[in-house]
């Protein structure tokens, strides 16, 4: 049981409680240099053996990533019933520099603030697409986090950094483990158990739109109807600004071949959608952004 004061790893004392997730919870704790660090522990006790394994060694492989934009992953410890994460320790989320804003009677984050960002999200994002886990050759299929959302994306300082690695897979793996992600921030090709080379600038192009737009985005189905799972979400663009609606809707396109092509690519038009002087022209109603029945994605 995780408890203040105790050292579920050898000198590291737990000082308080952070939160929770899908995955697990997170402790604050002090190094035995006396830095600060966070614990996350992932409960195993109903997992095979084989599949705990399988994390750990993964798990390892991710301490090995050096990036100024990737929340430091220090160690990986198995216990008897969790395995326990020693990471870097930030200072909040994008959800609480949202609240941040609101408390200072601004309904949303600034959007030349929000730019600077996602610019630094899709620096990291590109790096871990092109990245090989050691003892991987050339030809291993570089990774996709699949789990980006604003939880997930956390400040330290003045800067952002990507966090929760739990997901994370190669794109050369189809189908082994069933539906990863968050919904609605999971791309389509997600909900087949596949990621593609594509597959986080969904998720960050969905983050966009609920931190700008509001997080009414999902479109409820009728009643009695279902749309195909391997569709993805249904997404309501439509208190997306008119600038920025081109530039989303490729990103957030079921067919992942059919979006920009890297997420600084996508950034890019999308800082020069958010910076393009206002016309005069008459905003016209548009439909949700519903996939099309035909548009399943391609094998990555």
């Amino acid at each position: 049981m995780v408890e203040v004061g105790t050292e579920p790893i050898r000198g590291h004392r737990i000082t308080h409680y952070l939160g929770s997730g899908g995955f697990g919870q997170v402790w604050a704790a002090t190094a035995p240099d006396g830095s600060p660090r966070a614990l996350k522990f992932l409960d195993c006790r109903d997992k095979p053996a084989s599949t705990v394994a399988r994390e750990v060694r993964m798990m390892r492989g991710l301490c090995e990533l050096r990036h100024p934009r990737f929340i430091r992953l220090y160690d990986v410890c198995a216990t008897a019933h969790y395995l326990v994460l020693s990471m870097e320790r930030a200072d909040g989320t994008l959800y609480d520099l949202e609240a941040a804003y609101r408390q200072e009677g601004v309904r949303s984050i600034a959007p030349e603030h929000l730019l600077e960002l996602f610019d630094q999200a899709a620096e990291a994002l590109d790096f871990l697409a092109g990245y090989r886990l050691p003892g991987q050759g050339l030809a291993a299929g570089g990774l996709q986090h699949c789990d980006i959302k604003p939880s997930n994306l956390l400040l330290v300082g003045d800067c952002l950094k990507v966090a929760d690695f739990g997901l994370c897979s190669s794109t050369l793996r189809s189908g082994v483990r069933g539906f990863m992600g968050t919904v609605p921030y999971a791309a389509p090709e997600l909900h087949a158990g596949r990621a593609s080379c594509r597959t986080d600038q969904f998720a960050l192009a969905v983050t966009w739109c609920e931190l700008t737009a509001g997080d009414r985005l999902v479109i409820k189905p009728p009643s009695g109807r279902r749309h195909h799972p391997q569709q993805g979400i249904p997404l309501d663009l439509s208190k997306v600004r008119d600038r920025e609606y081109p530039v989303l809707a490729r990103a957030l396109d079921p067919r992942w071949t059919n979006r920009w092509p890297s997420c600084r690519d996508f950034l890019a038009e999308l800082r020069k959608a958010v910076q393009a002087p206002r016309s005069g022209v008459r905003r016209l109603p548009r439909r949700p952004a519903q996939p099309s029945p035909a548009a399943s994605p391609a094998r990555p």
